[in-house]
């Protein structure tokens, strides 16, 4: 069971906003309401408590033991892209976001990429509330995404311009990040499906599987 604490944090997440006489009724003390304060994770401002970054709020609540699946429910499409950034830079990525290119005239883009150790990872943040039943939906997704990926292996010296210096010869691992755990045992058309609770675990475990998830080498 969370604690009070944490029970408020995650109210507070859902909510954004609170007024300052409703703290108290929903277990934001003086204490925690100082803490989110200092940290600038949010802000008193005319009476009204107001989240100022998401992102370092869900952190806090996951470092009092919240889920991550349910804390990323809480937050929106944009900030989960920002949690799976977060989580990279953790394991030491070098991460731009998003990431836009253009091969034979056709534009692409990848919402992160993220590089380290000769592996760069192509990645797909998916934000759904699906049924664990619609694979045909994210099959289609992992089938866009990999062709981008393939394409972007062609291209990577259009990665030196946000200062990504990727050798030749790098893995490109294709990644789509999910909110829920759709029940996928094995990459879907050559793309890794992680959900996001497991996505830690993923990049802790990635240099030892990287050559048989890699959809290519860079030139």
């Amino acid at each position: 069971m969370y604690s009070a604490a944490l029970r408020a944090l995650l109210k507070f997440l859902e909510r954004r906003s609170l007024k300052a006489h409703q703290l108290p009724g929903l277990g934001l003390n003086e204490d925690l309401v100082d803490y989110l304060r200092r940290q600038n994770i949010a802000r008193l401002d005319h009476e009204t408590f107001q989240v100022v970054d998401p992102i370092r709020l869900a952190i806090e609540a996951m470092r009092l033991g919240a889920d991550l699946e349910a804390v990323s429910e809480l937050l929106s499409w944009k900030d989960f892209e920002s949690l799976c950034v977060e989580a990279l830079r953790s394991h030491d990525y070098e991460v731009r976001a998003p990431f836009r290119f253009s091969v034979e005239g056709r534009k692409y883009e990848v919402d992160i990429v993220a590089h380290r150790k000769g592996v760069l990872l192509c990645i797909d943040c998916k934000h759904w509330k699906m049924r664990r039943g619609q694979r045909s939906k994210i099959k289609d997704a992992a089938t866009n995404h990999f062709d981008k990926c393939a394409k972007l292996a062609l291209s990577t010296g259009l990665l030196k311009g946000v200062g990504l210096e990727v050798r030749a010869g790098s893995y490109v691992v294709p990644i789509i990040v999910t909110l829920m755990d759709l029940g996928l045992k094995s990459p879907l058309g050559g793309v890794c499906v992680v959900p996001i609770y497991k996505f830690n675990n993923f990049l802790l475990e990635l240099e030892a599987h990287v050559d048989e998830l890699s959809c290519a080498t860079t030139c």
